[in-house]
């Protein structure tokens, strides 16, 4: 039950937490009148027969010349008939005086005739009959009566009133849930707008501002504290890239002239074994900060970029081709097996649009780490051509990094288990994804089997 309302939405909970306070309301009161009602009933029908049992017993004492044939007819022409009535007279001694011409039976025993005698009254159902049993005082003698009666037209109408209070509760209860339903998807439903609204919010459009209307309701004011929420993320964002990007061009020069030092330093033969290991190595680490710097400073011009607007058709093979040209000038002994297959049935057409240096420097980092984390050295690329889209695998036998770090090697600074023996600081892959968010591209890292790594590209054409 919990986890179910931990799915719902707040509409959802609303509208339940409406409908089931308003069924059990309505359940409560339809029950509370159907009880009134009941009790109304069984109120009538006691007093008539009260009423019945006095007259009754008034007549058989108190009018000296009436015979028993006289009783039975004025029996037979009152209410008898509509009631099903049966009459029982007893005198002190319990001993029965009068019983009517019904043909109906009342069920007693002595027990409970000496019950009546000392509370005076007792009230009973049977089946279909109410029982009334009275003590009455009439010229100085104690008489015991029962008297019972079918209330066809009280049962009749409280049955009827039953059926009309289900037939109304489930009526009430469908018009209830659907209401609510309806009316709090209505009422909340700027509320939706507001939420795709927000969804549609990245890091690239952090300058868009959602509309505000006059009204003043809630949501009109969640409306204008988010346009000022957003507008301090802009303003912090445009100021972290400016600061970004000036910062990593800057630092290029110093470190530029350091590694320009350090070469000429290198070049001298005179200096000791010991301080050309060290120069090495200092090298190394310039070489790693400048890379460093290059990618913050890509990322920058990425973000400062606009979409689309300077794409141009670029053959996504010949990219490939001429990244792995370059990389075989500082990697000599990278093996590259090239394969395209067409799926469309039509001629190949592998163009998209896009920007051909940034794909570049995506495409070179691909290769670089299938290289570098590869067992063997060896590279397996794939073009496939389908309809409405070109996909590239990028695939190498090698150390896979566990399964928990693969849904974020492609965050800034993120270095999956494999790469701790090479030397980096997790900047490349991010530069990778980021480029592919660029030309709105789809990539994804992908362990197909034990001791094999793939990547898995997917360019819209």
């Amino acid at each position: 039950m919990m986890d179910f309302k931990l799915n719902m939405n707040l509409k959802q909970r609303f509208s339940l937490a409406f409908s089931v306070l308003f069924s059990l309301i309505l359940a409560t009161l339809l029950f509370i009148v159907f009880t009134l009602f009941s009790n109304f009933r069984k109120e009538e029908i006691q007093n008539r027969l009260i009423e019945k049992a006095q007259t009754t017993v008034k007549l058989l004492v108190e009018v000296k010349q009436m015979d028993y044939t006289l009783l039975k007819l004025i029996d037979r022409e009152t209410i008898n008939n509509l009631y099903n009535e049966k009459t029982l007279i007893f005198n002190d001694s319990l001993a029965l005086i009068y019983s009517s011409i019904d043909d109906a039976v009342i069920k007693w025993d002595t027990g409970m005739l000496r019950k009546i005698q000392s509370q005076k009254f007792l009230y009973k159902t049977e089946n279909e009959y109410d029982i009334v049993g009275l003590k009455i005082n009439q010229a100085g003698k104690n008489y015991t009566v029962l008297i019972s009666a079918e209330d066809t037209f009280g049962n009749r109408n409280l049955i009827y009133l039953k059926y009309l209070f289900i037939a109304a509760f489930i009526v009430g209860l469908f018009l209830v849930w659907f209401l609510s339903f309806y009316l709090s998807k209505q009422a909340l439903l700027p509320l939706d707008v507001f939420k795709n609204k927000v969804q549609n919010i990245s890091e690239n459009n952090l300058n868009s501002r959602l509309e505000t209307t006059e009204r003043k309701d809630e949501i009109s004011e969640l409306t204008s504290a988010f346009n000022t929420m957003i507008a301090r993320i802009d303003n912090s964002f445009q100021y972290q890239k400016s600061f970004v990007g000036s910062a990593s061009h800057e630092l290029r020069t110093p470190l530029s002239k350091i590694s320009a030092q350090l070469e000429n330093l290198m070049q001298n033969t005179e200096l000791p074994e010991k301080f050309s290991v060290t120069l090495a190595s200092m090298k190394e680490d310039i070489q790693q900060l400048s890379d460093i710097v290059t990618s913050l400073l890509i990322l920058s011009k990425l973000e400062n970029q606009n979409h689309i607007k300077s794409f141009l058709d670029v053959r996504i093979d010949e990219i490939i081709f001429s990244s792995v040209e370059f990389l075989k000038k500082y990697y000599y002994n990278l093996k590259v097996h090239f394969e395209i297959i067409n799926e469309t049935g039509l001629e190949d057409k592998l163009e998209i649009k896009g920007d051909e240096a940034l794909l570049k420097i995506a495409i070179i980092n691909l290769l670089k780490n299938a290289y570098l984390y590869s067992d063997d050295k060896e590279v397996d690329i794939k073009i496939i051509q389908q309809s409405g889209c070109i996909k590239v695998f990028i695939a190498n036998s090698g150390t896979v990094p566990d399964e928990k770090d693969t849904e974020k090697l492609f965050a800034s600074f993120v270095r999956g288990s494999n790469a701790i023996p090479n030397k980096g600081f997790g900047l490349g892959l991010s530069i990778v994804k980021r480029i592919m968010q660029y030309h709105n591209a789809d990539i994804k890292y992908i362990i197909p089997d034990e001791n094999h790594n793939l990547v898995d590209i997917t360019f819209k054409v």
